[in-house]
Formats: structure tokens, C-alpha cells, sequence
């Protein structure tokens, strides 16, 4: 869907411990692909470390602390990322926060470069299993959040179109196993910018 191979430079906010980035530099054949991991675990970024930087050398990868957890902090050179992938972050963060990382991804990305997200979504019309582990979901983030580490279901096609976004892809993956929740997964390019005079 992202089209990693004709991809030059990647940034991965809220990278983990890097098995996106492991997958897709140990299966791509492109050796000038760049990955550019973000977190604010430093846990997290020394895990993408161990996994990635070690495996692959830091002329194919790297990753950065952010300390503060700001998006507006991350330092890129606008116009200079062919892919911005965030996985599994958005539904972590607060709404100011989750607008500044699409603020950040809007000014980071070329003319046709790609956003892809994922997160977890409602389920209440997939099946009974997702209806149930939905609503369970949303009673436990309401009443004791730390059991679901924080994460909320939502709906990121909204938040795109609202900031004009084209949304190119978008697909809902069933789970075949507990916890039963459904995943979003959409690709969406950019808000076009305007050509400086």
C-alpha cells in the first residue's frame, strides 16, 4: 500500500521497537530507503536501535528521542519525506497532539508523498466478537484507561478530510483472534502546497 521501494527517506512516528521497519528494510531490494524512527520511549528507541540501527547500519536507519512527546519538536526539513508512517500512535495521543502530528507529516511530505496510518476502529458492525471487545474497550477506557494502555478507538478518515486530505487508500482488517479489535488502515496524500513565488 505505502510503496516502500520507490520510497527515498521514511519517517515513523511513534516507531516502537522498529518491526515495521525491520520488515521493510530487510525485504526491500531499494538500498537507498532511509528510515527515520520517533518516539518518546526511550525504552522504544533503544529497542529500534537494537533491532534496526545494529542490523542494518545507520546510513539505512536511525531514530530520535522526543523527549517532550511534542510533534511540533521533531526536526525535518519541510518538503524532504517520501512516506510518513504512523502506526498504532494516533489513538495513544490526545486530539492537540494527534492534529500536530498531521500537521507535522503535512509539512515534511513532498508533493506526492504518502501518509499511512493505522489504529484501532469500532467494530460494532464487524461481528459479534468486535462488537462486544468494542464496547468492553470503550467502558474500560472511560472507567480504568491504563487496561487498555491508553488507546481509544476512532476514525482518522474525518481528521484527514477535515485538513484536506486525499484519502487514496483505505481498508478495515478483521482480527482472527483476541482481542478482537478492528484495525483502520489508510493511505492519504497531502494537502497540495502552494509554489512559493
Amino acid at each position: 500500500m505505502a510503496d516502500f521501494p520507490n520510497a527515498k527517506y521514511v519517517l515513523d512516528y511513534g516507531c516502537g521497537q522498529g518491526k515495521l521497519a525491520e520488515l521493510a528494510l530487510s525485504s526491500n531490494e531499494n538500498d537507498t530507503l532511509f528510515w527515520k524512527g520517533i518516539d518518546q520511549s526511550p525504552n522504544m528507541v533503544e529497542k529500534f536501535r537494537e533491532r534496526c540501527v545494529n542490523q542494518f547500519g545507520s546510513e539505512r536507519c536511525g531514530v530520535e528521542l522526543l523527549k517532550d512527546g511534542k510533534p511540533s519538536n521533531v526536526e525535518v526539513k519541510q518538503c524532504s519525506v517520501d512516506r510518513f508512517v504512523s502506526t498504532y500512535c494516533l489513538d495513544l495521543l490526545s486530539e492537540e497532539d494527534m492534529y500536530g502530528v498531521l500537521d507535522l507529516a503535512e509539512q515534511c511530505l513532498t508533493n506526492d508523498g504518502k501518509l499511512l496510518l493505522s489504529g484501532i476502529t469500532w467494530g460494532y458492525k464487524s461481528s459479534i466478537q468486535t462488537f462486544a471487545m468494542t464496547l468492553v474497550w470503550e467502558i474500560l477506557y472511560i472507567i480504568q484507561r491504563r487496561k487498555v494502555g491508553g488507546c481509544r478507538p476512532q476514525a482518522l478518515k474525518p481528521y484527514l478530510e477535515a485538513r484536506g486530505w486525499t484519502i487514496e487508500e483505505s481498508a478495515k482488517t478483521l482480527p482472527s483472534s483476541f482481542p478482537w479489535m478492528v484495525s483502520e488502515v489508510i493511505l492519504a496524500s497531502p494537502p497540495r502546497k502552494t509554489q512559493e513565488n
